[in-house]
């Protein structure tokens, strides 16, 4: 068998409702297999809380409410229904603005002060000795 076919066993090993036979082919199973002796573990402390928790009885007029509130579920307004799609829709929408803005901005502040730099670039083209500094200057200084 494989660790698949094993491990739908193993919540049936915990309920002690499988055949002696499928129990020791199980058990070991679980010797040479640390996957499955985890899932086993595991299996065990969900049973073991669920035991300790006990069954609890529900509260005083439990299903009066409940019905009710399916009763009322009907006469919600249907923006309500619809209000995490169009939230879903408007983050979308304002996501791709803002991208859009973004791109109009760089493009706007780097193609403007290109055109900006030239003047300062060839005035300062005949002093051959500060031209590094002076395209620099020109480039990072602020516009205007």
């Amino acid at each position: 068998m494989s660790c698949k076919k094993f491990r739908i066993l193993l919540s049936a090993y915990l309920d002690q409702e499988i055949t002696k036979d499928k129990e020791k082919k199980l058990l070991n199973h679980l010797k040479t297999c640390a996957d499955c002796a985890r899932e086993l573990e595991y299996l065990k402390q969900v049973k073991r809380i669920f035991i300790l928790k006990g069954k609890r009885e529900p509260q005083e007029f439990f299903e009066t409410r409940l019905f009710e509130r399916i009763k009322n579920k009907g006469k919600q307004p249907i923006w309500r229904a619809y209000f995490p799609v169009f939230k879903r829709s408007i983050v979308v929408i304002l996501i791709f603005f803002s991208l859009i803005l973004g791109w109009v901005s760089y493009k706007k502040f780097f193609y403007h002060r290109t055109i900006e730099i030239m003047p300062y670039l060839l005035i300062g083209i005949d002093s051959e000795e500060n031209f590094e500094e002076e395209i620099l200057q020109a480039y990072y200084a602020p516009p205007g």
